[in-house]
């Protein structure tokens, strides 16, 4: 009871210390302007999110950039910029699905008032295909897409290399299909040859989303006023961007009304975030994130090769047996979600015959001495001299430092040594160019989430994570196999789940798929994540609709009713 007690007394005073931070973070501009204050736990490193593997950047884009679609909360696309979803029936999908073509909405502008048309849309998909761009997003766009070209000021036909069944697959990259402005960054690129080093993306100046942006206070907030030529609508209150770096204060901060929205809510806080206050509600989504421990099996001719006892796919079975991952899920995330050995999880793809592995400590020292890996006097296992002794490593993020320290245990307890490394999110996923953790190989066992996608067969935690054209090396610094798997089975069972327009047929490839990965132990699934919210009720007199997806928040934010 003290301690409980004492932890009260402490969040009162920070609750205390928050208000006198913000005492006047309502009075922004207009004075009879609503705002709704929003907390983000990182600030955005650019506006223009193609540039970004930031989740907080995608997110400052979507409120200022329109996309040619979007979803809602139940999975189905809607049509922003265009007057209709592409399909075979509607003459917006070839016949042979190697073309579509989509019309722009008429009469549209961008908030400095120069139309938005099919100019727009066919330059973004320019910029997407040049290399020279350097763009962290549009990797499968790139691939796929053959030509884009203008028809009229309004339609659009985009060509390509292989039948595309699913024009969902377009928002498999974050921040895309967001159209980019002609008028401001063309010229930049005729100039320049690439819009890497334009203004616009950090200091942009044209919008097409719901709002713009009237200031950025680098550090501290950014402030957006609604764009009265959004094509959704006006809205009526202004959005106030404000960085907590500690998440501690950010809660802090939402209990005491300082801020109304939180976005990027750990999962170990949606069951006890509302506790904090009666006016906190805790919004929970389908996200598609699959919480993972990838396994670096890089042989000693790449970079940044993994522990050599990791390419043995009996010692991947048998950490897996040996992790407790009910433990975490139960008493770190509070039941707020299940362990999971599917990457395919909560989406309507996932293999119902892959039962999840329960933990087997017998059955994994057993696995380890048929691998030769036997116990030493020390109690750590090892072979031919070698220690089985790994780098477990993760972001900094509390909770996941906390599930660390149980994996940590329940490897030590069948003879596997692990030293946990902490690291920022900007350098554990930072580009191999820059030495990031999991590019750069620099760990034998690595935890992180990627997504799957809700309304179609496409994959990123399959289709890029463990793609053979995506293993990171000197040639290829761009690649997002971390883990340096590489099996053509697998890519071949994943170009069917992309190509066919037959769902069984589809459906078979993303089961074999899965057993694939069950059997050879790539990665290990922990959990799946939800898309987490915290909202001040007071601030509210609707419940916002979120949509579903990967941090799809503001797909519907002009309609927001506040009091």
């Amino acid at each position: 009871m003290k301690t409980r007690m004492k932890f009260m007394v402490s969040f009162a005073l920070l609750v205390a210390l928050v208000v006198a931070a913000f005492p006047v973070v309502n009075s922004v501009k207009a004075q009879d302007a609503k705002v709704v204050v929003m907390g983000f736990s990182q600030e955005p490193d650019t506006f223009n999110g193609f540039y970004s593997a930031m989740a907080f950047a995608q997110w400052a884009m979507d409120l200022g950039v329109a996309s040619l679609y979007d979803y809602d909360e139940n999975g189905v696309a809607v049509p922003v910029l265009i007057d209709a979803i592409p399909t075979v029936e509607n003459g917006g999908i070839a016949a042979d699905m190697l073309s579509y073509t989509f019309k722009v909405k008429s009469d549209l502008k961008w908030s400095d008032g120069d139309p938005l048309n099919a100019e727009d849309v066919v330059f973004t998909f320019q910029m997407v295909l040049d290399k020279k761009n350097n763009f962290a997003q549009g990797a499968n766009i790139a691939a796929a897409v053959d030509s884009v070209e203008a028809v009229d000021d309004l339609t659009v036909k985009v060509t390509f290399k292989e039948p595309q069944p699913f024009p969902e697959n377009f928002l498999s990259d974050i921040g895309l299909p967001a159209v980019l402005p002609a008028h401001i960054l063309k010229p930049v690129y005729e100039a320049e040859g690439t819009i890497e080093q334009a203004d616009w993306n950090q200091n942009p100046t044209a919008f097409s989303g719901p709002f713009k942006v009237t200031e950025w206070l680098r550090g501290e907030s950014m402030t957006f006023e609604p764009n009265e030529n959004y094509v959704g609508g006006v809205a009526n209150f202004n959005v106030v961007i404000r960085f907590f770096p500690d998440p501690e204060t950010a809660k802090a901060a939402l209990a005491a009304g300082q801020i109304q929205f939180l976005t990027n809510v750990a999962q170990a806080d949606a069951g006890t975030l509302g506790n904090l206050s009666p006016d906190i509600q805790v919004i929970q989504v389908f996200g598609g994130y699959i919480e993972k421990m990838t396994i670096n099996v890089r042989t000693d001719d790449m970079p940044g090769p993994g522990h050599p006892a990791l390419r043995d796919v009996k010692v991947r079975q048998a950490i897996r047996l040996a992790l407790n991952r009910s433990e975490i899920t139960t008493n770190l995330l509070g039941g707020t979600t299940a362990p999971t050995d599917s990457l395919y999880a909560g989406t309507v793809f996932e293999n119902k015959n892959i039962k999840t592995v329960e933990r087997d400590v017998e059955a994994a020292k057993k696995l380890l001495d048929e691998a030769g890996w036997v116990v030493g006097s020390d109690g750590i296992r090892e072979k031919d001299g070698v220690k089985l002794d790994l780098r477990l490593n993760s972001t900094n993020a509390g909770w996941r430092q906390a599930y660390l320290a149980v994996l940590q245990q329940n490897l030590a307890e069948v003879g596997i040594k692990t030293t946990i490394g902490s690291f920022p999110a900007t350098e554990y996923f930072g580009q191999f160019t820059n030495g990031g953790i999991l590019a750069s190989g620099l760990f034998d066992l690595g935890t992180y989430a990627n997504n799957t996608v809700l309304t179609n067969i496409v994959n990123v935690s399959v289709n890029e994570d463990l793609a053979c054209d995506q293993v990171v090396s000197e040639a290829n610094p761009a690649g997002n196999n971390h883990a340096g798997y590489c099996n053509p089975e697998l890519d071949e069972l994943v170009k069917i789940t992309k190509t066919s327009s037959d769902p069984k047929v589809a459906q078979e490839a993303a089961d074999k798929i899965q057993e694939l990965l069950y059997n050879e132990v790539p990665a290990i699934p922990l959990f799946p994540r939800g898309d987490i919210y915290g909202i001040n009720k007071s601030a509210f007199a609707e419940t916002p609709r979120i949509g579903s997806g990967v941090g799809n928040q503001f797909f519907d934010i002009v309609n927001w009713k506040l009091n």
